[in-house]
């Protein structure tokens, strides 16, 4: 009888041909893509997971989560490296881990950080960067979000966001913004409320109105999702010791 094994894979995508990560009827995602290909080179496995959903046009460096019925460890990754040469160009699997049996890819998730990057550069010439700073000091922490939540959010409005930095590298305006899980579209509204802030059309006080005064549409409006990046999900050090093995 085979065994399942927890595995555990790292992969990036890149998101602009993909209608988000998670499966969709008859639309291109990065979720049906790999099973596709995974029922190729897999007779039996289940509860394929992935560690985070993201929105269309969104990219990510992330993992999934699958059980594979196999008795030969060697053969599932030499299983996964002919997968890396048939996924679509724009889905890279990296690595594979064998978790342990309590080990759940999403349910486990920690930390899970965003980037967003604007190049425009007559934009990031006209915003007050340290308002945007001050401002985002007001987000920090659980708070209700739901001024910022997408039209698919419902009731869990309560979130908490561990950090968020704003820095210019290479003349590039990066939001940086950690938390243990997000709301629909609420990364990006956070962005785009930020960005009103440093543009001076809003004031700091204004974000502190909508964290205390929670509405839906508060936020005004939301930034692409071309420039969203998914950089890392992180787990507890039992589990992150295994996932940072060379």
């Amino acid at each position: 009888m085979s065994n399942y094994y927890n595995t555990c894979v790292s992969l990036f995508y890149l998101g602009g041909n993909f209608f988000g990560s998670q499966s969709q009827p008859n639309l291109p995602t990065v979720e049906s893509e790999i099973i596709k290909s995974l029922k190729l080179y897999f007779s039996n496995f289940k509860d394929f997971t992935l560690a985070s959903r993201t929105d269309k046009g969104v990219s990510g460096f992330q993992y999934f989560g699958l059980k594979i019925a196999d008795n030969n460890i060697h053969e599932i990754h030499r299983k996964f490296d002919e997968i890396r040469l048939n996924l679509s160009e724009d889905i890279h699997i990296k690595k594979v881990y064998f978790m342990p049996d309590s080990f759940n890819v999403r349910k486990d998730a920690l930390i899970r950080t965003y980037i967003y990057k604007i190049t425009d550069k007559k934009l990031i010439d006209s915003v007050n960067i340290e308002n945007m700073r001050l401002a985002s000091n007001y987000l920090v922490g659980k708070n209700n979000f739901m001024s910022f939540s997408g039209r698919n959010a419902k009731n869990k409005f309560i979130r908490e966001i561990y950090k968020i930095k704003i820095i210019i590298i290479d003349k590039i305006l990066f939001f940086e913004i950690s938390g243990k899980s997000f709301i629909h579209q609420q990364i990006r509204r956070i962005i785009y409320s930020l960005i009103r802030i440093g543009l001076g059309k809003e004031t700091k006080e204004w974000l502190e109105i909508l964290i205390n005064f929670p509405s839906k549409g508060g936020s005004k409006g939301i930034v692409s999702s071309n420039n969203l990046t998914l950089k890392e999900v992180l787990y507890h050090k039992n589990h992150q010791k295994i996932l940072e093995k060379v």
